[in-house]
């Protein structure tokens, strides 16, 4: 068992550390656990009340019955939130919310104030906000001064819906947007993208839901124009329900010269069109090195490969596929083979028996390649 002086020694050799490691220290903690430093000593009071980036995560207490009172008080609440705000001596550049089943009605008044109050007093570069709830699965509205956050440079929000307002001037520094089950129309979105020119990591999540409006659609052209400089694209879910892709041309106006990571994951791109659109990506992203692609059955390459001929993948080195059927996995992964002089790996995700997972390896391996070292790989 430790002995006071051993704790008093411990405490005196944490007070010796250098300020910026003690930030770095915790900056790491979530910010209720680093409040919580402020009993060490009397040095470290205030410690907390100065680091820059703030991460809390709210759960509602009803769903976790407990008779333990220190366990019933272990998570904060929005209030907290609220309070703690108000207590700070420096800077907020990062702030994380997330609401994990915690949302009730009569707590969105104080989210409302906890945003107002960032875009009235702190200069906030990073912002993630999650809404989840899993009790009600409703949206509710992303409060309109998130949008006065000038200087985002990384902005992630999840389960809110969102309509920015009419003054809305844009997010010059904005480099990353991360949208995940939210609720917004296409052209919102669109007006969103457009006044990002700085883009350069885009991911759209969504399930099966029916998160977008009925009849609001948008062509990939007006789409990709809006991401001039994108490196790290992914979009997830049922891409057909938003995005046209009935009419996809050989040639898109918009070169993803920038492009370097592609990801298309659980989406459900079927026949001559979605192949269309699946390779009209690729061969508009020339600079691209790694592409993850997950496709739902329905997808025929041998309608439109011939289009594609000219496809070439300079600084491809890295391929991920499953398509929900080894043979049209057998017929893409041999047309990306011989069109990337630099790829190293390939990962194929096999839906089938041993057998034929091993049949298609064969004739893999057999096909024609412009890159000697590429390594196969399959698995489940």
């Amino acid at each position: 068992m430790k002995t006071r002086s051993m704790y008093k020694a411990e405490r005196m050799s944490l007070d010796t550390l250098p300020e910026p490691v003690l930030e770095t220290i915790l900056c790491c903690l979530p910010t209720e656990d680093a409040a919580r430093t402020s009993i060490l000593s009397r040095e470290w009071r205030y410690k907390w009340t100065t680091i820059p980036n703030l991460r809390f995560t709210l759960r509602n207490r009803t769903l976790e019955p407990t008779s333990d009172i220190a366990s019933a008080k272990k998570y904060m609440n929005i209030y907290d939130v609220y309070r703690v705000l108000l207590l700070r001596q420096g800077p907020i550049h990062e702030f994380t919310l997330v609401m994990d089943d915690y949302w009730q009605r009569y707590n969105y008044f104080e989210f409302y104030q906890i945003i107002l109050h960032l875009s009235r007093k702190h200069i906030v570069k990073k912002l993630t906000l999650d809404g989840h709830d899993d009790s009600e699965f409703i949206w509710y509205k992303l409060p309109e001064s998130v949008f006065t956050l000038h200087h985002l440079t990384d902005l992630c929000l999840s389960t809110f819906e969102i309509d920015h307002p009419s003054i809305f001037k844009g997010f010059s520094s904005l480099q990353r947007l991360d949208l995940s089950y939210v609720k917004i129309s296409t052209k919102t979105l669109l007006h969103l993208l457009s006044n990002c020119p700085s883009l350069k990591n885009l991911s759209l999540v969504s399930t099966h839901l029916n998160i977008w409006e009925p009849g609001d659609k948008c062509t990939i052209n007006e789409l990709l124009k809006c991401l001039p400089v994108i490196e790290d694209l992914t979009m997830s879910g049922d891409v057909s329900e938003w995005l046209v892709v009935d009419s996809v041309p050989q040639e898109l106006p918009t070169s993803l010269i920038h492009l370097k990571y592609l990801c298309l994951n659980q989406m459900c791109l079927v026949g001559r069109h979605g192949s269309a659109f699946l390779l009209c990506l690729i061969k508009c992203s020339p600079n691209l090195e790694h592409a993850h692609l997950e496709m739902e059955w329905g997808l025929d390459f041998s309608a439109v490969k011939d289009e594609y001929s000219d496809v070439w993948l300079e600084h491809l080195n890295e391929l991920d596929v499953c398509f929900g059927s080894n043979e049209l996995q057998t017929e893409f992964v041999k047309f990306i083979l011989a069109r990337s002089p630099k790829l190293k790996t390939v990962s194929i995700l096999t839906v089938v028996d041993r057998k034929q997972d091993s049949k298609m390896l064969k004739t893999l391996l057999r096909a024609p390649r412009v890159s000697p070292g590429v390594n196969i790989y399959t698995w489940k």
